[in-house]
């Protein structure tokens, strides 16, 4: 039983696991997101309330809460296909080998007639081939261009003036596809940190379990050429089982001993054949 003396500071941030839920029970299956890159995870507890007041100053006399909401914020450094695709859609991430269309600008240095395949720009600001951050050269695939005004470029283009070119690429990778209809899933959230102990000062473990968070729809990415890199938030509204248990909080140490990780049980290795008994009749092999 807990000493109701014993104190304790929170301070390190949670590593998160996101659990799908059985549909049939509610209760967690497999996993569905790992998180151990969190710069920051809050938990917040607020609610409402109704008082009755009278007498003399008309003070309050009884309180009554309701209408509790616990919302969960997890901020984090990096972010994986899987991580982008709970936040902004039905957390689906499909295979995706396609074309994607890219733009560039440039500027002409020779009068040349540009042809719709790309096959005759002589200009040192333009090449057929889109150079990648591997250093390798792509080939740009049905290249149009376009004036500054917007307009297709026909006929030969004028030296110092800027131009626009529109090119396919062929690609691999992963796709999250967000409609009007896909919104973020509920799931079995799981956080795993330290309490350090006023009087050791040694960490023990602390977890808060959610047995049923939903991801909130409100994201932002930011983009910015200074400052910061982004980072990706993800809100979650703490929902009501069906025990009524909305959230754990969990200070704990492991029930059984461990052995010190120093003294592992040693593996010895023979480099000779033994034989088979301890008497002196030596072996088929001797």
């Amino acid at each position: 039983m807990a000493n109701i003396l014993d104190r304790y500071g929170i301070k390190e941030v949670a590593d998160v696991t996101f659990y799908n839920l059985d549909k049939s029970t509610g209760a967690p299956t497999t996993p569905a997101l790992y998180l151990d890159t969190l710069k920051v995870s809050t938990i917040e507890q607020t609610a409402e309330e109704a008082e009755a007041r009278g007498g003399k100053g008309n003070p309050p006399l009884i309180i009554w809460d309701y209408g509790k909401e616990i919302t969960v914020t997890l901020e984090d450094a990096l972010f994986s296909a899987k991580s982008m695709a709970i936040m902004f859609g039905n957390g689906s991430v499909k295979p995706y080998t396609d074309k994607i269309m890219k733009t560039e600008r440039f500027v002409a240095t020779k009068a040349e007639t540009y042809v719709s395949d790309g096959s005759q720009a002589a200009t040192t600001d333009w090449s057929a081939n889109y150079e990648a951050p591997d250093g390798k050269l792509y080939k740009k695939e049905n290249p149009k261009f376009y004036t500054a005004d917007n307009e297709p470029l026909t006929g030969a283009v004028t030296v110092g003036e800027a131009y626009f070119c529109t090119y396919d690429l062929t690609v691999k990778g992963s796709v999250i596809e967000i409609s009007a209809n896909s919104f973020p899933g509920t799931y079995y959230v799981v956080g795993d940190t330290y309490a350090r102990s006023e009087v050791s000062g040694a960490d023990e473990f602390f977890q808060f379990i959610i047995p049923k968070a939903k991801v909130q729809s409100e994201n932002t990415i930011t983009l910015e050429a200074e400052g910061d890199p982004s980072v990706f938030n993800m809100n979650l509204r703490v929902m009501r089982p069906a025990d009524g248990k909305m959230m754990k909080l969990v200070k704990y140490e492991l029930a059984t001993d461990g052995t010190d990780a120093d003294e592992e049980d040693a593996v010895i290795i023979h480099n000779h054949a033994l034989q088979p008994a301890n008497d002196e009749t030596p072996n088929a092999q001797g």
